[in-house]
């Protein structure tokens, strides 16, 4: 377990409520430098604002988040009512999403937590929806990421992911629709005091 002294505290406002993360104080010794879980991306507070203005799409669902890291996205979708698993290839990330889940009132049968190796996934149950924030920006995990979601969804299921508008998005959204999945595209302003806007967009995913 993570020692108090190295964490710190960050909020998340969303529209009608508010998010309280834990976060590893010390980046240089936070347990991977090949995943950068450790960090809230302007992908993962859009992703959580559009979860929190369609929460009947959440409530009563099963909902699988990929590479959670802190666990945002999947604490506003456990908050609107779903079950959330949890995963990420980094144990620490695991530990700060579920400390993260159990601060903001999110029950212990509602949620769990596990490692996943997309390339080496094994058995999972199906969910209704997946999802992700900023999880595509390595072209060498495509092809496995494509794979693991056709495995994971339901029938109809969707994969709702977040990101900013650049290259390996793109392609990776068009290998989706090679690979049979229809795509939906909202765009979303992000506006943070002190910084430039930004645009985000969320791409909905479903299996055809």
């Amino acid at each position: 377990m993570t020692n108090e002294s190295s964490v710190e505290k960050i909020t998340i406002g969303l529209a009608d409520m508010q998010i309280r993360m834990l976060a590893p104080r010390d980046k240089e010794d936070s347990g991977s430098r090949i995943s950068f879980w450790w960090g809230i991306t302007s992908a993962a507070v859009v992703l959580a604002r559009h979860i929190e203005s369609h929460c009947e799409d959440f409530y009563g669902r099963r909902v699988i988040e990929l590479g959670c890291g802190l666990g945002l996205t999947g604490i506003a979708a456990g908050l609107a009512g779903a079950n959330v698993l949890f995963t990420d290839y980094v144990s620490q990330a695991l530990e700060f999403a579920e400390r993260n889940a159990l601060l903001n009132g999110l029950e212990q049968g509602a949620f769990d937590t596990g490692i996943l190796d997309w390339e080496n996934p094994g058995p999972l149950q199906e969910f209704d929806v997946a999802l992700g924030s900023e999880i595509v920006y390595d072209y060498f995990f495509h092809g496995s990421l494509i794979r693991l979601v056709r495995q994971i969804l339901k029938p109809h299921g969707t994969i709702l992911l977040a990101d900013r508008k650049r290259l390996c998005v793109s392609r990776f959204i068009g290998r989706m629709i090679s690979a049979g999945f229809n795509c939906e595209e909202t765009t979303h302003k992000l506006v943070l005091g002190g910084f430039p806007d930004q645009e985000i967009s969320i791409f909905a995913l479903t299996m055809s």
